[in-house]
């Protein structure tokens, strides 16, 4: 493996311990297959064998938003159902956090309601201040930081990742490399997010990368709010949802993603003709992770349980490596040599002075963005 790659995530935030734990609640315990809806860990529900039975007697998981080239969630559901006979039923008419977590609520008692959700943080902690999600820490949770799980076990981190600026050298003729550069005529009609930054993750990091570029802090989001504004204004920034399809015909040359779906994007567009490159942008890097919950009215919590089970084992935290992502026991990975160096490698390199905002400060901008973000880009 090509070590010099290995500055993935913040050090404080990575992983310290080793090995496989269980989970330590003192949560009220369930008998064998039944309770699965509070069981707070596998051991604490019954065992992994006992937790295997009762979802395969579910036989469904309901998910939303789960794209196949998202992180390699394709390849996580397909090992997922051939492994445990599951069917993952995965709804992706929508996906962003919101709708997400929109649709626990509207569909509360329902068979159809989700099991699995996959949000930014800041929409985990509101779906969990409302009381919508349910504790349970997978028997990984040992090498994962303290950091990057909720005090109450809500939800975990499970993959992160850094905002890129992808973009379509046979097209463009002088890619930027830089939130400032794409401040530029040149670029007019070209720019594009992935959705409202208001509504997904992607593009409120994406904003909030744009904000430490242009004199902004992690206090501080609103220069990132003034300056996608001022490019919308200026016809450079477009409102589509840019995607692979869009890149295709050229619609959306440069897209501001996420790392690992940005060279998604460039893996499904190569036979098309189409020359993606992807950089972490010089001047406003952000990183972040993503947050994995179960809804606490779940139609399959022991299905849902298992999946949480299978995504933080060494099987699956490669597989989400392989979708180019950093998985979140990376570095567990590496200790114990359960890591797919190949993958591993193919990460981008990334320089220092990155950003990693703590939840109080995700939370904060994400209510001014929130407020402001629609009427800016209106104006």
């Amino acid at each position: 493996m090509n070590m010099s790659r290995r500055r993935y995530l913040p050090a404080a935030l990575l992983i310290g311990a080793l090995g496989l734990s269980g989970c330590t609640s003192t949560a009220t315990g369930t008998d064998g297959d039944a309770g699965w809806a509070t069981a707070t860990s596998a051991e604490n529900g019954g065992g992994l064998e006992s937790l295997v039975r009762a979802a395969q007697e579910e036989g469904t998981l309901n998910v939303m938003g789960l794209y196949p080239d998202w992180a390699n969630y394709g390849v996580l559901i397909e090992e997922f159902t051939a492994t445990y006979g599951i069917e993952v039923d995965n709804d992706t008419s929508a996906g962003s956090s919101q709708d997400q977590v929109n649709a626990i609520k509207n569909r509360i008692g329902q068979s159809r309601s989700l099991d699995y959700l996959d949000t930014g943080v800041s929409f985990a902690n509101s779906a969990a201040a409302e009381g919508l999600l349910a504790e349970y820490r997978p028997a990984t949770v040992g090498d994962i930081d303290t950091t990057l799980t909720d005090a109450e076990g809500r939800w975990t981190n499970q993959y992160g990742g850094y905002v890129t600026i992808g973009c379509d050298s046979a097209v463009i003729a002088v890619c930027p490399t830089s939130f400032a550069e794409l401040d530029d005529p040149q670029y007019a009609g070209k720019v594009a997010l992935t959705g409202n930054p208001a509504q997904g993750e992607s593009g409120f990091n994406a904003v909030w990368a744009a904000a430490m570029a242009m004199g902004g802090s992690l206090d501080d989001i609103q220069p990132g709010i003034d300056f996608m504004a001022s490019l919308a204004r200026n016809g450079i920034l477009i409102p589509v949802e840019a995607n692979a399809g869009t890149l295709e015909t050229g619609e959306t040359p440069i897209i501001i993603n996420w790392d690992y779906l940005n060279l998604a994007v460039a893996d499904d567009t190569a036979p098309a003709g189409v020359d993606f490159h992807v950089v972490i942008p010089s001047d406003g890097t952000m990183a972040s992770y993503y947050a994995a919950s179960i809804n606490a009215d779940a139609p399959h919590p022991a299905a849902a349980r298992l999946w949480i089970e299978f995504m933080y084992s060494d099987e699956g935290q490669n597989i989400l490596l392989n979708g180019y992502t950093r998985p979140v026991r990376f570095d567990a990975l590496i200790e114990s040599g359960a890591v797919d160096t190949g993958a591993a490698d193919k990460l981008p390199a990334v320089a220092t002075g990155f950003a990693f905002p703590s939840e109080d400060q995700r939370s904060a901008a994400n209510v001014i963005l929130a407020e402001k973000w629609d009427a800016a880009v209106a104006s």
